[in-house]
């Protein structure tokens, strides 16, 4: 694992969202198919209840490995918690 990666989640788990944040876009912005990096930011805009940049992570993390366990479970998260908020987009 590389060591900016370590850092992010370091700074994750201890609630420095934000400075996570930064380091991961900094690594993704080199190598944006990196799904450990896609993973950690989706958790950091899940803890962030930002829904749509998570599902945006979730789905491209979906694309690379369709079957990946994880992003299936917080792509579920996310669109049960949308779907609570904003019943009127489910119902037609």
């Amino acid at each position: 694992m590389d060591d900016r990666y370590l850092e992010a989640e370091s700074l994750f788990n201890a609630g420095s969202t934000n400075e996570s944040l930064f380091i991961l876009d900094e690594i993704l912005s080199q190598e944006s198919l990196n799904v450990d990096c896609l993973m950690l930011r989706a958790k950091v805009y899940y803890r962030l209840q930002k829904w749509g940049d998570a599902l945006n992570d979730l789905n491209k993390i979906q694309e690379i490995e369709p079957d990946h366990r994880m992003a299936q479970n917080y792509k579920s998260m996310v669109m049960n918690i949308i779907s609570f908020w904003n019943k009127d987009n489910y119902n037609p």
